[in-house]
């Protein structure tokens, strides 16, 4: 460039127009910045004729007070923390969006945490990080009640929810699933049906639900005065497909599984070895997966109200963080679903 060239000044961006402020507001209102933050962040002591002319003020100008001017006048940022077992189970994942939608509904966004469901370290590091983000509450959910301990150990002034979990003490509001009576419902359906030869295939070893499951229906066969029959388990399609391919179909006329993933795996291997469902073997699954009308054949299960219980939890932890007294809540009951994998046994109707 020569030294007659004319330097051009680069042009402002049309959109840094300079946006109202809280004392734009106090300005035309004829008040005071904090009283317009009082406004903005509905405290009590505020007149109605003032209120009213620092929102006419504020509607003029166009102004909106943003989240971290309210977290800081406040003391608050509206931020809860769910903590959850780092799974691709249908359950844990199926209540998060109910949860989400009440949350928000409220006021409230959500920062979500998986970790893992038997390794403490990540359960602390989990707990840390939802901490440091001053949560105002917590939902911990189908974890050990470990975890749950730990969150109350480590925040232990705000109000803590936990869903599928064993009994936590009195610090805590708990609410689940009735998987002992879901378990029970399988059961009897199968001992309705004339069944008395009921394999169950449990859950992992150290599941809360799985021992709640396996519970009901060793309570449901023993009431029918029959003898309970187990073999162990755990979520996955792969076990049900295995303990299927080496089965001894004749030594029982149903099975219960744990969860629909395993009766996935279990009626893979049926097929694949001919056995045919359910006029040789009837099979009843837990949780009822959007998948499941579609499995070969249709499967009979127990479907749970994930949506419910996602409601449920996240009325609990609202009414606490609300100051209100909420009733001890009961668990979510299940229900059963019938469908093609059941019958008689030795194929009657």
């Amino acid at each position: 460039m020569g030294r007659g060239d004319k330097v051009t000044e680069p042009t402002k961006p049309i959109d840094a127009v300079k946006k109202p402020n809280i004392y734009d507001v106090a300005n035309l209102a004829g008040v005071s910045h904090q009283t317009v933050s009082r406004v903005m962040n509905d405290h009590q002591s505020i007149r109605p004729a003032t209120r009213e002319k620092v929102l006419a003020a504020a509607a003029q100008l166009g102004y909106r007070p943003s989240q971290a001017a309210r977290s800081l006048a406040t003391s608050k940022n509206n931020i809860l923390g769910f903590l959850v077992s780092d799974t691709g189970l249908f359950g844990p994942t199926g209540m998060l969006n109910a949860m989400e939608r009440a949350a928000r509904k409220a006021g409230y966004f959500v920062l979500s945490v998986a970790v893992e469901a038997q390794n403490e370290n990540a359960w602390r590091e989990g707990i840390e990080h939802l901490g440091k983000m001053a949560i105002e509450g917590m939902v911990v959910i189908a974890l050990d009640k470990g975890a749950v301990a730990m969150a109350i150990d480590a925040l232990p002034n705000i109000p803590i929810v936990a869903i599928d979990t064993e009994d936590v003490g009195s610090h805590v509001t708990a609410v689940g699933i009735d998987n002992a009576k879901g378990a029970a419902m399988a059961t009897h359906h199968l001992i309705d049906l004339g069944h008395k030869k009921i394999l169950h295939v449990t859950g992992p070893a150290g599941s809360v639900e799985a021992a709640s499951r396996k519970s009901g229906y060793e309570s449901a066969m023993r009431t029918a005065n029959l003898q309970p029959l187990f073999a162990q388990g755990d979520w996955s399609a792969a076990t049900g497909y295995a303990l299927g391919a080496s089965m001894d179909v004749a030594a029982q006329t149903a099975v219960f599984t744990g969860n629909d993933h395993l009766a996935l795996g279990l009626l893979k291997a049926l097929g694949e070895r001919g056995v045919k469902v359910p006029e040789q073997l009837s099979v009843v699954g837990f949780d009822d997966l959007p998948e499941a009308p579609y499995f070969v054949p249709a499967l009979t299960t127990i479907r749970q109200d994930f949506n419910q219980l996602g409601e449920v939890a996240m009325g609990l932890l609202l009414d606490q963080l609300a100051g209100r007294v909420s009733q001890t809540p009961s668990p979510v009951l299940p229900s059963l679903i019938l469908r093609a994998s059941t019958s008689q046994p030795n194929g009657g109707n």
